[in-house]
């Protein structure tokens, strides 16, 4: 693996055969505040997607090579004030993907620095075989935009964030999560056939949704939501995390997925035994995969066999996840040492001391499983998980050892 690392020393880029896992970026604080709120948020996009440029650079590649692109950004929860913020980002980022660029999800959260409201992660791929999915009648942004819904690469399928919105950007099921989560699903589908592949493929799929209810509404409404799209999951399921958060692009979307899948038929499921388990019994949901080179590693989490939050503080979740994501691991003979990145999701609530509290002890601890230099890290605070009481859900990705 080549390690290219931050002016801290922590590692912002690795890249591991053809692939190249990028950490979460974020823009440094402005030598001077912006005359406008405009300025801002292009001054922020730029720093972001220039320091995008350079670590791919850095590792050999173009931005021609980026495949997947997310934007995590903060922003009231305004219509007006949402698509004045994207606009002013999306000005920015078109001028550094000429057509077709790479897949798009955008993601409303709130991130763990003070004064940022954009983080950037991406996916890359060096070389190969590419072809641009654009199934026809597909939904589409309001917008022209030069972003696609997904890219083949080789025998890899990037899928963008699938969305319950029409061919002119509107919305479909306003206000009603079923709906929405059909519409989403059904496109997620759509784009997994249009790449020459079917649910079995797809490896890792994140479902990011809005929902604000608390104690056992909680995961009532994800089961809601999870009959429905287990009507569209393989048996067993690809790996992936449920995420709360603050909502979407537009303020009536409820739920977007996406995904990466892998072509062909030999794949190895991680399915430790005495592990923690789902709500729903006998759901054959999967903890991780191992396929194409590729070590997927889904959303762990701190709960029992039934879903029941284990520990009421961040540091025994944080011992408890990263204790999974080694038993995962090791269902398969691999160690921390095989993990490129980590995707980091955490819910912090009080003022911006408690916020760096938390992360700070998921770090420390994470220093104890993965010794320097450790993975790539994406971090972001979300609303909440899948179920109760939960504070951390750690994703991990890696490759095959030579």
């Amino acid at each position: 693996m080549k390690v290219i690392r931050d002016a801290g020393g922590a590692p912002a880029a690795i890249r591991s055969g053809n692939i190249v896992f990028i950490g979460g970026i974020t823009a440094p604080p402005a030598p001077q505040p912006a005359t406008t709120e405009a300025g801002a948020a292009r001054s922020e996009a730029r720093a972001i997607f220039d320091r995008l440029r350079e670590l791919v650079m850095a590792a050999g590649g173009s931005l021609a090579d980026v495949v997947k692109h997310t934007l995590y950004f903060s922003c009231p929860p305004d219509q007006s004030l949402i698509d004045t913020f994207l606009a002013e980002v999306d000005a920015v980022r078109a001028g550094y993907f000429p057509a077709p660029g790479p897949t798009t999800t955008e993601v409303r959260c709130q991130l763990e620095i003070e004064g940022t409201r954009l983080l950037l992660d991406a996916w890359v791929v060096i070389g190969g075989k590419r072809e641009v999915l654009a199934p026809t009648g597909h939904w589409n942004w309001k917008q022209p935009s030069p972003f696609v819904q997904g890219w083949k690469v080789d025998d890899l399928l990037f899928i963008g964030g699938q969305r319950s919105l029409d061919a002119n950007g509107k919305v479909l099921g306003a206000g009603d999560i079923e709906v929405q989560t059909e519409e989403s699903f059904r496109n997620l589908d759509t784009m997994l056939r249009e790449g020459g592949g079917d649910r079995h493929s797809l490896m890792r799929q994140n479902t990011y949704f809005r929902f604000f209810g608390e104690g056992a509404e909680v995961t009532s409404y994800w089961e809601k939501m999870t009959n429905v799209r287990r009507r569209y999951m393989s048996v067993p399921s690809a790996a992936g995390a449920g995420l709360r958060i603050e909502g979407m692009p537009q303020v009536e979307e409820l739920i977007q997925v996406e995904g990466i899948g892998v072509l062909g038929a030999e794949r190895q499921r991680l399915q430790p035994a005495n592990h923690w388990d789902w709500s729903i019994p006998g759901s054959q949901f999967t903890q991780g995969w191992v396929k194409g080179g590729l070590i997927f590693i889904g959303g762990q989490i701190s709960a029992d066999n039934r879903a029941r939050a284990v520990g009421k503080d961040m540091e025994t979740q944080a011992r408890n996840v990263f204790g999974f994501i080694r038993a995962t691991l090791a269902e398969g003979g691999f160690t921390e040492k095989d993990v490129a990145k980590l995707y980091i999701y955490f819910h912090a609530e009080g003022d911006w001391a408690a916020v760096r509290a938390a992360r700070e002890t998921i770090a420390r601890v994470q220093a104890e499983f993965y010794p320097a230099p450790g993975p790539v890290v994406t971090a972001i605070r979300v609303a909440g998980f899948a179920f109760e009481n939960l504070l951390l859900e750690i994703e991990a990705f890696g490759t095959l050892p030579p």
